[in-house]
């Protein structure tokens, strides 16, 4: 009886450390339950409106945040913060000839809002989204000089197109499902591109309720080591 009693007690000792590795391991890229929603441009007047919608479904998100549009927004950069989403940064300009004239001139504008983020909210981040993606404009040059710099950069695999179909909610919500689905048979989680100035509250509204009931989960970009670029896709 105390052979078998002490048997028992080894072999919970060997499986815990095992069954709590699996339960700490956060879930990867290759899990299409989870979706990683993301905006860029921000903050913008429509920001609030935005995040009254995500504080409703009581979903996370992360926001890519143009430097040039800090300056009077500051209450809205730092609401983002309070309520618990991932901020992130997306250059000043968002001019494709002054951001990718050099990769010097890439790495400051990052730099650049990366110093205005923290002054603003406090928090120093090194999540990146460069304009326009990683595709055409990013050479190796650039990137090696942003991994040199210590940025992670980030693109998506669900464009949603609202910055061209700004009035037509339908159509960016077909187009947000269709990759959706694309994405869950593939086998990979999806990264939604979307735009503080574009998407409108009624299409946010429409995709988290919808992507809810289809048990998608909603995370943020916080503590991932292997970002999806153009260059080195999630697979």
């Amino acid at each position: 009886m105390k052979k078998s009693f002490l048997l028992l007690v080894l072999a919970c000792l060997l499986i815990s450390p095992l069954s709590q590795a699996a339960a700490s391991s956060p879930k990867a890229y290759n899990d299409r339950s989870l979706i990683y929603l993301t905006f860029d441009d921000g903050p913008h007047r429509q920001t609030g409106a935005l995040l009254d919608v995500l504080k409703k479904h009581k979903v996370k998100a992360t926001f890519f945040i143009l430097g040039n549009n800090i300056k009077g927004n500051e209450k809205m950069l730092r609401r983002i913060v309070a309520e618990g989403h991932l901020i992130a940064l997306h250059g000043m300009t968002h001019d494709r000839h002054k951001f990718y004239r050099t990769p010097t001139t890439a790495v400051r504008e990052m730099q650049q809002v990366q110093k205005l983020v923290l002054q603003v909210t406090g928090v120093k981040t090194n999540i990146v989204r460069t304009p326009y993606g990683s595709d055409p404009y990013m050479t190796s040059a650039h990137r090696q000089a942003m991994t040199r710099a210590g940025f992670q950069m980030w693109d998506w695999n669900v464009d949603s197109l609202d910055y061209r179909y700004k009035k037509d909610n339908r159509r960016v919500q077909n187009q947000v499902f269709a990759r959706l689905n694309a994405n869950y048979r593939a086998n990979v989680a999806s990264i939604i591109l979307t735009h503080d100035h574009s998407i409108t509250p009624t299409a946010l509204d429409y995709i988290l309720r919808h992507s809810k009931k289809r048990g998608y989960e909603f995370r943020t970009l916080h503590g991932i080591k292997n970002p999806h670029n153009f260059f080195n896709k999630w697979r």
